[in-house]
This record gives structure tokens, sequence and C-alpha cells, in this order.
């Protein structure tokens, strides 16, 4: 619906200098067209910036479609919570290259401190294992009423740039019917609370979503390296407490 009022919009003359995206979306992990989004894009000239923290480039490879992809870094890249940074990459086969890449060139100040430099080169040296763990903790995890891109109605759209030996990340979410269960759930889930993601170790946040327009009562887990059987354990009882709510 939104590409459709976009188009339309463009049709009537209406003037874009550029679509931001993340890939997938956070917290409900919908991924967009990015096709069409190119395609429209092309047509009525504007460029495309694609965020793809949340998939992550060992995941997924959405560069082909964008003309910039940028990242947080203090994410699952760094994954230790220590060190904060981002990155942001120019498609050399981009329209936009040349332009862009001549604005970074006058307008980039490198004021990266030289210890975050090192911190963030030494939590990522075990990345790709990271996010392989990540990935099958995940799924363990996931029953198919989550929101996650492996059971998403988008998820056609995350398979055109999985990679071919790409999970679907360490990011779910998972709505209750009532508050009481939402908040019995997240009682009783023990893992760390609060309001990041990308961490090494398992963090959960409740009641930040409502104020975007997400349902009150979803709860958000960034999946960490814990062993698997663990948090599929730690799963089944807090959900144990979300039945003893119901019975009382």
């Amino acid at each position: 619906e939104d590409l459709d009022d976009l188009e339309k919009r463009c049709k009537e003359g209406e003037k874009f200098l550029a679509l931001f995206c993340e890939f997938p979306g956070n917290p409900l992990l919908k991924c967009p067209d990015l096709a069409r989004i190119r395609a429209l894009a092309d047509r009525f000239d504007f460029a495309v910036a694609v965020d793809e923290t949340i998939g992550n480039f060992l995941n997924i490879h959405v560069m082909p479609h964008a003309d910039v992809v940028v990242s947080s870094l203090t994410k699952v890249f760094s994954g230790d919570s220590n060190v904060m940074g981002g990155s942001s990459i120019l498609n050399p086969l981009s329209r936009y290259y040349g332009p862009l890449k001549k604005k970074m060139e006058t307008e980039y100040e490198d004021n990266y401190w030289a210890e975050d430099a090192l911190f963030m080169e030494r939590n990522s040296r075990d990345f790709v294992s990271r996010i392989a763990r990540i990935n099958v903790n995940a799924e363990a995890i996931c029953m198919k009423d989550v929101y996650y891109p492996k059971y998403s109605s988008t998820r056609p759209f995350y398979e055109q740039y999985r990679s071919t030996t790409g999970g679907y990340g360490g990011l779910l979410s998972v709505t209750f019917r009532t508050s009481a269960e939402a908040i019995a759930f997240y009682d009783a889930l023990e893992t760390a609370k609060g309001p990041s993601l990308g961490t090494n170790f398992t963090l959960s946040e409740l009641d930040w979503a409502a104020k975007y327009g997400v349902d009150p009562d979803l709860v958000r887990m960034s999946v960490g390296l814990e062993d698997t059987s663990e948090l599929c354990s730690m799963i089944e009882r807090a959900l144990a407490a979300v039945a003893r709510v119901n019975e009382a």
C-alpha cells in the first residue's frame, strides 16, 4: 500500500530526493519489495538508501538495489555492547555514485576515536561464527505466529536477497492477546532487559513500540549466543507463566 501511494504521488508530479528503508524492518521484521522500489527510483529519479542492520550483510545482499547501504555497527557486528559505530557504503554502479563520492570526500570528517576503532575491530573478529550461532538460536525458539522473516508474509522479498549461506537473523517479536499475558511472559523471561539489539546475550524489551503504532503488548527479543536448548527451555518457562495467568 505504501508503494502504491508512492507511485501515485510520483505520477502526479511530486518529487522525492531519496527513499530510506530497513531490510527487514524493526520490530515487525517485514521486508519491503526492493525490486519495485528500485524500479520506481530509476523511473522517477530518486536515490534508495537501505539499512541492513537487522538482516546484516552475512545473511542478505541488498547492494544491487540500493544506492547507499547503511548499518549500525554498534549492534550485532560488535556484539559486546562496549563501543558505538556505523557504516555507509556507496554502490559504485549507482547513477549517484559520482556526486555522492565527491560529497563524502569533501564533507566526511574522520573523528572516530582510536580506541573505539580498536575495540570494534577486536569485537568483529568472530562475527561470522556469531551470526551462524544466532541464526540457529533464533530459528530454534521461533513459533510460526511470531514476527520473524522466515515466517513473515514478506518472506519472498527476503529470499530474493538472502545469501547462499545466510539465515534469517537474530531479532524476533511476539504479541499476546492481553497485556497481562505479555507482562507475565516478559517478567518470566530469564534474559537481560533493555532497549537495544544485536548483543551477544539475549535481550528482551516490552512497552516501547506503541508510540510507533505497533501493538503495545509486543515483546521484542534479540537472540544471543546462549546454549540453544537452554534458550528453548527459557521460552517454555515464560510460556508456562502465561498459562498460569489464564488459569487464574
